[in-house]
């Protein structure tokens, strides 16, 4: 009798244990559910806020406030902390159109570099990675974007476009003959504009290569790019003057003024060309 109340005091001793484990697990749960509640309305808050950061920001760039977008990206980027999806990549392309804006062309080109490393198969990012190294000075760095770009993306207009500013940017640092060969690939590649051609004109008569700038003018003018004719037609008339050959000179002016009038420069010009 004794023995059965001892295992009956047992069973509800350990039926009572049961219990406070229970209710010491439930408690512990409960706090972890809190906490997790916790955090996920801090996730939703901190979504919230860097998306209106990235609002802000596209406002502050649209309205011209560069400096004030940029603070804005970055804040938003701060909430990311290290974080780098969708999100992130959107950011860092504003804030590199907000620097670009500000002029601080160095520092859009960084940005540019982030994007690269991140994403390397959008040749956009190379595009403008290699505008803003020649914008910049940084022209060696233009250089060695532009070949990247020119392998992977030769018929790219806009690897065109790079082309000319690259080769105006060599060519204000009297580095012609780089200038050339850069005009020259893109040339024999099959990027044969009229523009080109005359970026080419320009270069040789820098350099005081007469004969070699008329040439590559003439090719200018044949390929009948109308967006670069007035341009060649000019430099191919001053080409002709500093050769000496002053009846060419007054020919390519007088077909200049029938397609585009006389300026009293221009006629003046004329004139004078008459009497030599």
């Amino acid at each position: 009798m004794r023995q059965g109340n001892m295992d009956k005091g047992n069973e509800y001793q350990a039926k009572r244990e049961i219990k406070r484990i229970k209710k010491k697990i439930l408690s512990f749960a409960a706090v972890i559910c809190l906490g997790i509640v916790l955090v996920l309305e801090g996730c939703k808050g901190s979504e919230k806020e860097r998306q209106e950061l990235r609002l802000q920001g596209i406002g502050q760039l649209e309205t011209g406030n560069f400096e004030e977008a940029i603070a804005s990206f970055e804040k938003a980027l701060e909430i990311s902390k290290g974080v780098v999806g969708e999100f992130e990549l959107d950011i860092l392309k504003y804030r590199a159109e907000a620097e670009y804006g500000t002029e601080d062309y160095e520092a859009a080109a960084y940005t540019y570099e982030v994007l690269l490393q991140i994403d390397k198969e959008r040749p956009e990012y190379r595009i403008r990675l290699c505008t803003l190294w020649a914008l910049s000075g940084k022209i060696d760095k233009a250089k060695e974007e532009y070949q990247k770009l020119y392998a992977t993306e030769p018929q790219n207009p806009e690897t065109a476009q790079i082309l000319l500013t690259l080769g105006q940017a060599l060519t204000d640092q009297d580095r012609f003959d780089e200038a050339i060969e850069l005009y020259r690939q893109a040339v024999d590649g099959g990027i044969k504009s009229g523009e080109i051609y005359n970026r080419m004109g320009v270069c040789e008569l820098e350099a005081g290569e007469i004969d070699s700038a008329i040439q590559y003018l003439e090719k200018g003018i044949e390929t009948g790019d109308e967006s670069a004719m007035e341009a060649l037609l000019r430099n191919q008339a001053a080409a002709y003057e500093r050769k000496q050959d002053f009846a060419a000179a007054q020919k390519t002016l007088e077909r200049y003024v029938a397609v585009y009038g006389a300026s009293p420069e221009i006629q003046k010009e004329i004139d004078f060309l008459k009497t030599r």
